[in-house]
C-alpha cells in the first residue's frame, strides 16, 4: 500500500485506540473498586471506537484517491501532528460539554478523563510536528530540473505550482488529460478535483484542485507539445 498521509494517520489512530482499549481492558480486571475503574474504562472505550471510526475514514479517503502518490516523512509527520491537535481540541471540547450540562459528579469525573486524554494526545502531536521539523532540516527535494519529468505539460504546468512535487503533478495532469478526453469540462474537473485532494501541510484544498489551475492545465494539453498519456 502506498504511504500516504492519510494511510499514517489512519495507523497512528489505530494504534492509539489499541492502547485505550488495553488499558481499559487493564483497569477493568485490575480488581480496584468500580467507582475508580469504570469511568474511565469507558472513556477509554469510547475514544477508541471514535479512533476506530475516524481511521475508517482517512482510509476510504485514500482508497477513493486517484493521485495518491508517496508522501514525503515532513508531510507525514505534520499531518499526523495536525489531526491530532484536532483529536484533542475535540475530546477537550466533549469534556466542556459534560461539565456545562450539569455539574454531578459522575459527568464531572467523564470530564476529567476527557481532558486528560486530551492532554496526553497533543503530546503526540507535539511530538509529531517535532518530527516534521527535523524531517525538514534533513530533506530536501530535488529541482525539477533533475526529475525530468516525462511530460512538458508537466514543466510547465510546474511553473503554476512550484511548491508541489513532478510526481503528484504527473499523475495529476494524466488523470485530468484522461477525463478531459472524455469531454469533461473545466467546471466538472475542478468539482471532482476538490473533492479529491487535499494540501497534506493544511489540509485544505489542494491549490491544484483550483478552478484557475485546471483551466491553464486543460488548455496546456491542446498545444502540440502535450504529450500526456491518457490512458
Amino acid at each position: 500500500m502506498t504511504r500516504t498521509v492519510s494511510t499514517e494517520i489512519a495507523a497512528r489512530f489505530r494504534d492509539l485506540a489499541d492502547t485505550l482499549a488495553r488499558n481499559a481492558a487493564v483497569l477493568t480486571s485490575a480488581g480496584l473498586p468500580e467507582v475508580v475503574t469504570t469511568v474511565r474504562a469507558t472513556v477509554y472505550g469510547d475514544v477508541a471506537a471514535q479512533l476506530r471510526a475516524l481511521a475508517r475514514n482517512e482510509m476510504e479517503q485514500t482508497a477513493g484517491n486517484p493521485l495518491v502518490v508517496v508522501a514525503a516523512e515532513d508531510e507525514i509527520a505534520a499531518g499526523v501532528a495536525r489531526r491530532f491537535e484536532q483529536l484533542a481540541g475535540l475530546l477537550a471540547a466533549n469534556a466542556r460539554v459534560l461539565v456545562d450540562r450539569r455539574p454531578e459528579a459522575g459527568l464531572l469525573a467523564r470530564a476529567g478523563v476527557y481532558r486528560d486524554v486530551a492532554a496526553q494526545v497533543r503530546i503526540l502531536a507535539e511530538d509529531h510536528a517535532r518530527q516534521a521539523v527535523m524531517h525538514r532540516g534533513r530533506e530536501s527535494r530535488p529541482p525539477l530540473s533533475n526529475v525530468a519529468p516525462l511530460s512538458p505539460v508537466v514543466v510547465r504546468a510546474a511553473t503554476r505550482a512550484p511548491k508541489v512535487r513532478p510526481a503528484f503533478l504527473e499523475n495529476l495532469v494524466t488523470a485530468i488529460a484522461k477525463r478531459r478526453n472524455q469531454g469533461w469540462s473545466v467546471a466538472r474537473l475542478t468539482r471532482w478535483l476538490r473533492t479529491s485532494l487535499r494540501d497534506p501541510q493544511t489540509d485544505q484544498v489542494h491549490p491544484c484542485a483550483q478552478r484557475s489551475f485546471v483551466s491553464y492545465v486543460t488548455d496546456l494539453l491542446t498545444t502540440p507539445a502535450a504529450t500526456v498519456r491518457a490512458a
